[in-house]
């Protein structure tokens, strides 16, 4: 895994193209989920992460790159995720774990931040 300080153009070109493919799973996932009472509560379960989702595409567009803050933003998306079952959405929110996975391995956290960092992004269960 990469410092997410030392990332290179190239690379910052990559977790971008990711963080907008998430982005676009994302939304796909909320889209299907708008027609029925019913799925309203797991639409509401990925808000959360779309939110977190725009605001890591803004920390790696913009000026402010936070090597920790990263990691931890990717870890609650996948959270999010996570939480939803619903099967209507199952191929866009597969889709979005394996953005997801990608984010983790560029932007996770180094052997130096420990394994409470490592922590924050296993899934629970």
């Amino acid at each position: 895994m990469t410092d997410g300080a030392s990332l290179t153009r190239a690379e910052y070109a990559k977790v971008r193209a990711h963080i907008q493919s998430l982005r676009a799973s994302l939304a796909q996932a909320r889209d299907a989920l708008m027609h029925f009472k019913d799925d309203r509560l797991d639409r509401d379960k990925l808000e959360p992460a779309a939110r977190r989702t725009d605001d890591l595409m803004n920390m790696f567009v913009g000026d402010m790159r936070d090597s920790t803050q990263g990691p931890l933003w990717v870890a609650e998306i996948q959270s999010g995720v996570e939480q939803v079952t619903n099967p209507k959405v199952a191929a866009a929110l597969r889709d979005a774990r394996v953005d997801i996975a990608a984010l983790l391995h560029m932007i996770g956290p180094t052997q130096k931040n420990g394994a409470a960092a490592a922590a924050a992004t296993r899934p629970s269960g």
